[in-house]
């Protein structure tokens, strides 16, 4: 009776060790990021620009006020900083650490920052799906793109352009980047409310200034493969799916809440005709699935 005794309490014991090596190297793993850069040639384009990728930050700090990603980016001397939304918690609302993040990135180089769900959920009080969108009254039947009247809390988007950021909901700017005349818009509407609340911008923005070198922020990848691939549009930057949240080795993604299990747009690169879509596995998480074998990813893009 003793040895079996002995026996359990040696499995236990080691048991119990390779939980906590797993934990730790979870921990580790997701204490610092990676960067991938991709490199695109684009006729619109007369001189090389260089654009950072950053979403689905989820509130969390590589240190101290997230002073080690910002020096990062500046090493990196980027034209502009691309941000793909969820950057904050719906639930979590201390916005203080997103924006003083953001006021940081703003005196590196302009940053163009596209709403995810999360920040639908503070901005509107919900997600940005057509039932939403069906019942509420405030929104106008002639122009259903401007969500302006539906806003609930405007601290966050006025706490963004306080810090020097432009914020972009179903709308565009048009800027000069060295030599290049760039239009840079942004969407955040899911699968069931892209088209009948989005579909004018983005129709809009992809036809006018056809000579324009074009990027559009959208949160969600989903939506634009399935409604506009063809679209002459030259460059989508996404996120929102976490990298698959847990990467199996030589299979992708495992898990998406848009897409369910093995999702396509988990990270990456994706082109159809024109368009090329950049998906990024974000630099944080949401929920209690942590990330395994995904490291937070820092995105930077060369176009030529």
């Amino acid at each position: 009776m003793k040895r079996k005794t002995g026996n359990f309490f040696w499995v236990l014991f080691i048991f119990a060790i390779i939980v906590s090596a797993v934990l730790i190297w979870i921990v580790r793993s997701n204490a610092s990021f990676t960067e991938t850069f991709y490199s695109l040639y684009n006729n619109k384009v007369e001189t090389p620009i260089r654009a950072v990728l950053l979403s689905d930050l989820h509130q969390k700090e590589f240190d101290d006020g997230n002073g080690k990603l910002a020096a990062r980016i500046q090493e990196l001397k980027p034209d502009m900083i691309l941000i793909a939304g969820d950057m904050v918690n719906k639930k979590d609302t201390d916005i203080a650490g997103c924006l003083s993040l953001c006021k940081n990135l703003a005196e590196i180089a302009p940053v163009y920052y596209g709403l995810g769900n999360h920040e639908n959920e503070i901005v509107y009080g919900s997600e940005l799906n057509r039932e939403f969108f069906e019942k509420n009254e405030k929104l106008s039947e002639d122009k259903p793109e401007n969500f302006t009247p539906i806003i609930v809390d405007d601290s966050l988007i006025a706490g963004l352009e306080e810090a020097g950021v432009t914020v972009l909901q179903n709308e565009s700017v048009t800027v000069r980047v060295k030599e290049n005349q760039i239009d840079i818009g942004a969407v955040s509407t899911n699968l069931s409310s892209f088209w009948p609340y989005s579909g004018q911008f983005i129709y809009d923005f992809s036809y006018h200034n056809s000579e324009h070198f074009k990027i559009l922020i959208s949160h969600r990848p989903e939506p634009v493969m399935e409604y506009i691939p063809d679209y002459p549009v030259d460059l989508v930057v996404s996120g929102h799916n976490h990298g698959g949240i847990i990467r199996i080795p030589g299979r992708g993604g495992l898990l998406s809440v848009d897409e369910g299990l093995f999702p396509t747009y988990d990270e990456g690169i994706f082109k159809y005709d024109s368009l090329t879509m950049i998906v990024g596995r974000g630099l944080g998480s949401h929920g209690w699935i942590p990330r395994i074998f995904n490291k937070p990813e820092l995105v930077v893009i060369d176009i030529n």
